[in-house]
């Protein structure tokens, strides 16, 4: 009897340069790595075969941030104002999303996504803004993979984790989890390369802290 195959694909980040740029996060000069996520054939979970490139990005070594290519070209101040906007933007539009995924707008959901985004942009978002986003993604609907996909491509590990412990924490702010929710969750997570093993991590973690979330 033959033995079992095990194939398929994953995101795999290295190192594609380095140098010193202006870190918006810092204000100030920082030294900085470029990484490419990669897609590969795995065979036996090994990486084998390189396939589409899924993204670029800047880290900074000091704070961790990570911005697209693009910031390195960037004068400070206005322009890289405007970068870290666009991450912003998204942010938000994954939180609404993740919030209509049962179909309702629970107050409690919406009080997660305000707490959240505030403490993200340091200032106090208020309620007409996700209104009218919640607007606007009913106006223009896209999947959540869509969004999370053009983000994937320049948030690091810890990015991309702060982005499904956000949307986890408004999917689970009204104290249930549907099956639906967690689809979505799932989705998201997957559109942004995280492995199966970090999110199922970050979900026993959050049924550890939280008693359970009901499903």
């Amino acid at each position: 009897m033959l033995g079992l195959i095990i194939f398929g694909t994953r995101g795999v980040t290295y190192g594609s340069g380095e140098g010193e740029f202006y870190c918006p996060d810092c204000e100030q000069k920082r030294p900085y790595s470029q990484k490419r996520v990669r897609r590969f054939f795995t065979l036996y979970f090994i990486p084998l075969i390189p396939l589409d490139l899924l993204g670029e990005y800047v880290e900074c070594r000091h704070c961790t941030s990570t911005y697209k290519t693009g910031i390195l070209d960037l004068v400070p101040g206005k322009d890289a104002a405007q970068e870290e906007a666009e991450f912003r933007h998204a942010m938000k539009r994954v939180l609404v999303l993740m919030m209509l995924a049962d179909g309702n707008i629970d107050e409690s959901e919406m009080t997660s996504i305000i707490e959240i985004l505030s403490k993200l942009d340091k200032r106090t978002v208020g309620r007409e803004e996700i209104e009218a986003e919640v607007r606007a993604a009913r106006a223009a609907p896209l999947d959540v993979t869509e969004y999370c996909r053009s983000m994937a491509g320049f948030l690091n590990d810890q990015g991309r984790e702060m982005v499904v412990r956000a949307a986890l924490a408004v999917a689970s702010a009204d104290g249930h989890f549907d099956t639906t929710e967690k689809e979505t969750l799932a989705k998201i997570a997957g559109a942004l390369n995280l492995s199966k093993a970090h999110f199922s991590g970050i979900l026993a973690e959050h049924q550890g802290t939280s008693g359970g979330a009901a499903a």
